[in-house]
């Protein structure tokens, strides 16, 4: 719950920050403008901070809303979403890359949640240590006035004064030192009465309470200290305003000489969150002797600016390429075609191109059934390799992919998809004298892309050999409609021995597993001892593990999946006497596993027919499908 709270404040306070950046630039860029709308600017950092939620805005200039993924599944590395691309690409590989290092028998999980757990740790000890210096502050300062003499209504005079402040909330009183004179004390108390008409004492408490909350961000520090600054400005030009010009230099005149006071000190804005003292004098003076009463049009003017910063600051961006899952654990089709190769005579179309599964082990299949195999081998699936993930360039993509880019069509379209990528991956692949080549990217928009070629050696003119990546097509994918099991399919895998594993591996890709299991592997029991078993392995989170081990109700339609598809492999191999579904952590695959072990004796008790005869023709084979889905009705 407090990782939670946390990892939301955690993004407030990012977001807070750009607006601190950009406040300090139009602070700079604005220097002329009244202190008043700088104050207001500064609100608009205070309202980041305690507002959990923002309207979307095509005018925000927020890079991101949620750097930080705020809901983690067990196991899951949080990625950033910093909106800055280059952030991104730089930090997200290196961060995995730090944890695939971690010693043998650590989980990621366990360690993210300790680093979590120890953050939060922190921020709740930070807020203490400002809270209690604020209370701390507070009482020490109160103390020592105890001794001071009532001047007149809320004004009060002490030894202990070193420079004028206000203390108190509900009922604030002016401090000011003894041996004042009457000009002087006239303009001390004309601005502390204008920090209280602007309930300045008010504001201050509360910024240093966001402070506390925030202590860990550096850019909420600053803005806090320069909110303090500017207030002080802000209340010397709403005196200044209603002085002539020959009250104003008397004004001016007292500030100067009281700096010079032999034991006139300024309140550094941390000495008393409470309490509002003069700030820096120096700086005062120099803004006061610079002051002019602005134009009608450049109050418009700042105010019109001010508007404008609150829309596009105070709003969240419209996600122009909304997250997008991982485009693992689907089948794919061609939708289209939109590389060919011109050197190549033969070209697919959406019809004739591979189907494809990505698994969600990170493996990449191929159908069989394609023109280039020659053959009708529908329903097989062949395996292609596994999908690392890669940082796509220009250079990989294009030079070292020997795409021709001479073409301007070829070339824009080279160019969109690398602009608009949001991650890649390679299949590496056994060594092959002709390798084949697949690229899979996935687009910011959600778009999945399939490069295919060859990686091939040519001679060059000087006789040495080069390894050249050619691609032969580009294959805009779309996912497929998961459809009923397919009778035709399976059947045709159908086998009398476990030892045959191409046609148990065909089985095993056709069937369709709970979507919360990642397919890892699949290994056979063919020795001479008996019984001949096939055990599939899965990953998950360790927290859906431990729901199947407990026979947890929310896991009832994926239980009956699991059975469902244990009868079906017994229905379609003869010799095979067991069927184990074998779950291992996905974060440590050292770590214990749950095995689920399902027999055929079990299978055929709860169908109540020889498994084997109910599929010996294809008519037989569907109608017992019917009877499986009747027996297992919650399955998915």
């Amino acid at each position: 719950m407090m990782a939670s709270v946390f990892l939301k404040l955690l993004n407030m306070s990012i977001t807070a920050g750009w607006i601190v950046l950009a406040v300090m630039l139009l602070r700079l860029l604005l220097r002329k403008m009244p202190k008043q709308f700088t104050c207001m600017l500064w609100g608009l950092v205070g309202l980041r901070l305690i507002l959990p939620f923002s309207p979307e805005s095509i005018f925000s200039l927020i890079p991101s809303s949620e750097t930080l993924p705020e809901t983690l599944q067990p196991g899951e590395f949080p990625e950033i979403r910093s909106g800055i691309t280059v952030v991104d690409r730089v930090v997200n590989p290196a961060a995995k890359y730090s944890f695939s290092r971690l010693p043998a028998r650590t989980s990621g999980a366990e360690v993210l949640e300790f680093i979590m757990h120890s953050a939060v740790l922190i921020w709740l000890a930070g807020i203490c240590l400002m809270l209690f210096y604020l209370a701390f502050s507070y009482l020490r300062l109160q103390k020592k006035m105890r001794t001071a003499v009532l001047l007149r209504d809320n004004i009060w005079q002490s030894d202990f004064v070193d420079s004028p402040f206000i203390l108190g909330l509900i009922k604030p009183r002016i401090y000011i030192p003894f041996r004042l004179s009457e000009d002087a004390l006239t303009h001390v108390l004309a601005h502390e009465k204008a920090h209280l008409a602007r309930k300045d004492h008010l504001i201050k408490t509360f910024a240093f309470l966001l402070l506390s909350v925030y202590w860990f961000h550096p850019l909420i520090w600053a803005a806090y200290l320069l909110l303090c600054r500017d207030i002080e400005l802000a209340c010397d030009e709403r005196v200044i305003r209603n002085l002539g010009e020959e009250e104003t230099k008397s004004y001016l005149f007292s500030l100067i000489g009281y700096d010079k006071e032999e034991n006139s000190k300024k309140i550094p804005a941390l000495a008393c969150p409470l309490a509002f003292g003069e700030g820096d004098l120096k700086e005062r003076i120099r803004r006061a002797k610079t002051w002019k009463k602005p134009a009608f049009f450049l109050i418009l003017l700042t105010a019109a600016i001010c508007a404008i910063a609150a829309l596009c600051l105070l709003t969240d961006p419209k996600d122009k390429f909304p997250a997008t899952a991982e485009p693992f654990g689907h089948p794919y089709q061609a939708e289209a075609i939109v590389y060919t190769a011109p050197q190549y005579d033969f070209t697919f179309t959406p019809e004739t191109a591979p189907a494809y599964i990505l698994t969600s082990g990170y493996q990449l299949m191929e159908s069989a059934d394609t023109p280039l195999s020659g053959e009708n081998t529908e329903g097989y699936w062949i395996p292609c390799g596994d999908a690392e993930e890669i940082r796509l360039t220009g250079k990989n993509f294009a030079n070292d992919m020997d795409i021709d880019t001479e073409n301007s069509q070829t070339g824009f379209l080279l160019a969109t998809l690398l602009k608009e990528n949001k991650k890649a991956w390679i299949v590496n692949r056994p060594q092959e004298e002709r390798q084949i080549l697949y690229y899979i990217l996935l687009q910011k928009n959600g778009d999945v892309y399939l490069c295919y070629g060859y990686d091939i050696d040519e001679r060059s003119p000087d006789g040495t050999e080069e390894a050249i990546s050619a691609v032969r097509w580009i294959f805009k994918l779309s996912v497929m409609e998961e459809e009923a099991l397919s009778a035709k399919t399976l059947f045709s895998h159908r086998t009398k021995y476990i030892g045959d594993n191409s046609a148990v591996g065909n089985i095993i890709y056709n069937l369709i597993f709970p979507q919360d299991m990642a397919y890892r592997q699949f290994a056979l029991q063919t020795d001479d001892s008996e019984p001949y078993a096939v055990t599939i392995t899965f990953s998950l989170s360790e927290e859906d593990k431990e729901q199947y081990a407990l026979d947890a109700p929310n896991r009832q339609k994926e239980t009956a999946l699991l059975q469902k598809n244990a009868c079906i492999m017994f229905s379609l191999i003869e010799n095979a006497e067991l069927v184990n579904f074998k779950l291992t952590d996905e974060t440590d695959m050292a770590k214990r596993p749950l095995t689920l072990v399902y027999t055929r004796q079990w299978a055929e008790s709860e169908t109540g027919c020889d498994l084997w005869a109910e599929s010996s023709t294809q008519e037989q084979f569907e109608a017992f499908l019917i009877k499986l889905q009747e027996r297992f009705p919650d399955s998915v």
